[in-house]
């Protein structure tokens, strides 16, 4: 768990509080995205997680220990740190590049190889063919992904993440994050999240923290958020269209009823209702028969169900 208690940051001595007694719990094995408008303090308040930027004063605790307590390397160590620009060494391999906080830390040359396989193909790529490469030899969705393995590499209980698919392509980053989240389910870390897009801080995050001019305004489930925004500036915030980002956040399966038998326009299991109703309408199509990755229908789902799913705003 990482708990920051009334932190306050100021550049200079006298200027403005960049964060201003700012007060919350991320707890353990979760994801929180730290989103904001420009200038709110979100990469600040991550910075200081991992002693890039001190703060003024207040304390960070995380799990369990003062992080103003612990030596900065060390503490750097023990924490995965993945940022736009990947970062990544050019005139090191990438088996070098994911090996470098695992010899640091003393590892034995077996196991940093194991390991470094292991990363590969938890990021999706082959070791045989990727881990003698050089960073210029890779795309840029395979780089970001080889800045995941690295930052995984000593199984850090803490990942920091400052806008981590930024630089790539809007297919391609939707990809990778469907990936990361998958990976994060099977490796259970606590994961910081910087993001200037809501819908990645949506769909990314357990929680949702809403920083303006240094303050916290809103911390909630993404569903919370849009159903029930704290001010007018949450509000406008999230958008007018929140009822539709909402519906990004249920699948079909949330809505269906059971299959009626009829044959009709498929779709699969795991759909979201926002892509659901948007091949509704395309299609002008009143249901869709959801299916299987065998193509075995499991229920139905409704133009008038997937409305239904959004009543909660008529009365937020």
């Amino acid at each position: 768990m990482i708990r920051l208690e009334q932190i306050t940051k100021r550049f200079a001595p006298n200027g403005p509080a960049a964060i201003d007694e700012l007060t919350m719990e991320m707890p353990e094995g979760t994801t929180t995205a730290l989103i904001g408008p420009s200038g709110c303090g979100k990469t600040t308040t991550m910075r200081m997680i991992n002693r890039l930027i001190e703060p003024t004063s207040g304390r960070i605790i995380l799990g369990g220990e003062d992080v103003t307590k612990i030596d900065p390397v060390e503490l750097r160590r023990r924490i995965g740190y993945v940022i736009q620009q990947i970062g990544l060494f050019p005139h090191m391999t990438i088996a070098e590049n994911i090996a470098t906080v695992p010899r640091l830390l003393g590892w034995a040359e077996a196991r940093i190889r194991n390991r470094v396989d292991e990363l590969i193909h938890l990021v999706g790529l082959d070791p045989a063919v990727i881990a003698a490469r050089y960073p210029r030899q890779l795309s840029g969705g395979q780089r970001q992904r080889i800045g995941v393995a690295r930052a995984l590499a000593a199984d850090p209980p803490v990942m920091l993440m400052d806008e981590p698919f930024g630089a790539i392509d809007p297919i391609a980053r939707g990809r990778l994050q469907d990936e990361f989240k998958e990976i994060l389910r099977r490796v259970r870390k606590t994961v910081v999240i910087v993001t200037h897009d809501l819908d990645e801080a949506i769909k990314m995050g357990d929680t949702v923290a809403i920083l303006k001019e240094g303050r916290l305004v809103q911390h909630d489930t993404p569903d919370a958020i849009l159903a029930r925004p704290a001010d007018a500036f949450v509000e406008a915030f999230v958008g007018p269209d929140r009822a539709l980002r909402r519906l990004g956040l249920l699948t079909v399966e949330d809505v269906m009823t059971p299959p009626t038998g009829a044959d009709g326009l498929t779709i699969a299991a795991g759909t979201t209702l926002r892509d659901a109703l948007a091949v509704l309408l395309g299609r002008d199509a009143s249901t869709l028969i959801v299916v299987d990755a065998e193509q075995k229908p499991l229920g139905a789902v409704s133009r008038d169900a997937i409305f239904r799913s959004g009543v909660p705003y008529s009365a937020a």
